[in-house]
């Protein structure tokens, strides 16, 4: 492997709902050396033996000499003790990420929400450079944000100011998330939520159309519910009409509770999926929203945009797993 000059470079681990991404990069948004893998979070310790080996790959032979290591995570968070509490789609539970890595790595790990670190890219090298108040919505397996008011990224007191996919947009509670809670916001219209959606919304639907044979005889996944609507098959169009105005209004909320100039999306289930998810919310968002309301654009980040900040987010102040 070619060894490289890495005293101003770091490591970004961007921990999804499926996959881990992990990057070699430097205060300037450059990704030199990236590697993927299937989240195993099955066991914890067969986790973090998979994170040790993602970063050892991508750092190579400059490890020791790498500014720190950045972590992005899913899940509810405390950051004064580098822990993931709570992760919807894995086992882990109580665990202290950053410690276990330090132990192993010799290196500072700075641990945020992999939406907050996407926000923190977005503000620094992305579309919201300059400015002070904004949004991003990542739409993938889960629904999470990060949140910047008045130039400061807002964590609250444990790291969790930003679970905008587990606000409550449902108040009859009639879909589970994968948390436990009813009628979250992800438990409707992301990844994991809009088989859900298909499967609740079948129970009533009067019209005949072959994809709602496929609804009531097995379980098709958000893939195949997009693939239906682009071939215009009726039910899955009405599917995504319902998800459209769910999340419109769940954007109205982030526009009346944060004020932002700005909203970028990013999330796989968004950006693979762009003219069914994105335009529906910018048309409806004016008519739902209080305060005035923002651009709303894709991030130019892509889905890199979590990890982006995660690289970013290891040259912060040293002493401290938060910002």
């Amino acid at each position: 492997m070619e060894p490289l000059d890495s005293r101003d470079r770091s490591v970004g681990i961007d921990m999804g709902g499926s996959w881990i991404r992990a990057a070699l990069g430097d205060r300037n948004g450059k990704i030199i050396r990236r590697a993927v893998a299937p989240m195993d979070a099955g066991d914890a310790d067969a986790f973090i033996k998979q994170l040790d080996a993602l970063i050892r790959r991508v750092a190579g032979d400059s490890l020791g000499e790498v500014t720190g290591i950045g972590i992005g995570a899913a899940g509810r968070l405390d950051l004064k003790r580098g822990a993931i509490m709570f992760s919807p789609h894995t086992c882990l539970r109580d665990f202290g990420i950053a410690s276990e890595l330090e132990s192993r790595t010799g290196k500072e790990v700075r641990l945020l929400n992999d939406c907050a670190t996407a926000v923190l890219a977005e503000r620094l090298i992305g579309a919201g450079r300059g400015c002070d108040n904004l949004v991003y919505v990542g739409i993938g397996t889960g629904i999470g944000g990060g949140i910047i008011v008045d130039g400061r990224l807002i964590l609250g007191k444990d790291g969790n100011a930003h679970e905008i996919g587990h606000m409550i947009i449902d108040i009859d509670g009639r879909i589970a998330c994968e948390c436990g809670g009813l009628g979250h916001w992800e438990a409707y219209t992301s990844g994991s939520g809009l088989p859900k959606l298909a499967r609740h919304l079948a129970e009533g639907y009067a019209e005949e159309s072959p994809f709602l044979d496929c609804v009531r005889k097995c379980r098709p996944n958000a893939k195949e519910i997009f693939d239906a609507a682009a071939g215009k098959d009726r039910f899955a169009v009405h599917v995504l009409d319902v998800a459209s105005e769910i999340n419109s209004k769940a954007f109205a909320n982030l526009v009346d509770l944060y004020d932002p100039e700005l909203i970028t999306i990013g999330g796989g289930l968004a950006m693979k999926n762009r003219d069914l998810v994105m335009p529906p919310i910018s048309e409806r968002l004016p008519a739902y929203s209080f305060n005035r309301a923002p651009r709303v654009i894709p991030t130019p980040l892509g889905e890199d945009a979590p990890l982006l900040g995660a690289i970013l987010a290891a040259y912060g102040p040293a002493g401290t797993h938060g910002v």
